[in-house]
């Protein structure tokens, strides 16, 4: 399977898997886990700004990408899966 971390560039438009516009890839970091869960705290994530002016911010996982198609990121997650993980909500230590 093609990593499609390599893909997500700044400018991409993220849908979660329920068709949601969550927002638009500012930064991606890549971190040393390659995407398993409890393996590193530093696992490559994507900053999506949301919201008008981009005013929220989401750290995304990059395991939750299940594809990129042109400019546009569609996850393996639901809206409501992303609303209710705190921890999405918050910049990883690692990431400077």
């Amino acid at each position: 399977m093609e990593d499609v971390t390599q893909q997500l560039q700044k400018g991409m438009e993220v849908f979660s898997a329920d068709g949601a516009k969550l927002g638009k890839i500012n930064q991606v970091w890549f971190g040393t886990s390659v995407g398993i869960p409890g393996q590193s705290e530093e696992e490559s994530c994507m900053e999506v700004q949301r919201g008008l002016l981009g005013r929220e911010v989401l750290y995304l996982p990059c395991r939750t990408v299940e594809a990129v198609e042109g400019n546009r990121v569609r996850l393996n997650v639901d809206e409501a899966l992303v609303r209710d993980t705190p921890s999405w909500h918050r910049k990883p230590a690692w990431v400077s």
